[in-house]
């Protein structure tokens, strides 16, 4: 199957604090000057270069004008780049480094990074941070990065 365009999806963290834009940057919050924060849509597509069997998808926000990257560092560095979704899902390119396999755990999501083996996605406790990249901790105490994302379609 060929998709005609992204899917759309909503994403929050454990803790149901919404992922939204802020100065060209995905953050997690609740609240905004006092307004319940509907959450930014997020354009969603596999990545065909990679075995589907480990659900990689590509991540955009805006239309799926921009895509969510990890950089091409020797460290990961999260980061919205301009580039359009769609040229993404048909290009013949890896496109690794804009691509997360997304691992289900019952109602929630972890996405790692398919260039960065061990790092996930994530967000901190506190509210208006930016979303992040994190190895997982030994130990997953309650103040630690927040890797597991509710992940659902929009209405």
């Amino acid at each position: 199957m060929v998709l005609s365009g992204a899917l759309c999806f909503r994403m929050k963290d454990a803790t149901l604090k919404m992922l939204y834009l802020h100065n060209n940057q995905l953050q997690a919050g609740g609240l905004q000057a006092g307004k319940v924060i509907k959450g930014e849509a997020i354009s969603v597509v596999p990545n065909r270069s990679l075995d589907a069997k480990l659900s990689p998808v590509i991540l955009g926000v805006q239309g799926g004008s921009q895509c969510l990257s990890c950089g091409t560092g020797q460290e990961p560095t999260l980061k919205l780049e301009p580039v359009n979704i769609m040229e993404l899902y048909h290009s013949a390119e890896e496109s690794k480094r804009f691509t997360f396999y997304r691992r289900e755990t019952g109602l929630t999501s972890s996405f790692e990074l398919a260039a960065f083996p061990g790092w996930f996605l994530c967000t901190m406790p506190e509210a208006d941070q930016p979303l992040r990249v994190t190895q997982l901790p030994k130990d997953t105490s309650w103040d630690g990065p927040i890797t597991d994302f509710y992940f659902q379609q929009c209405d």
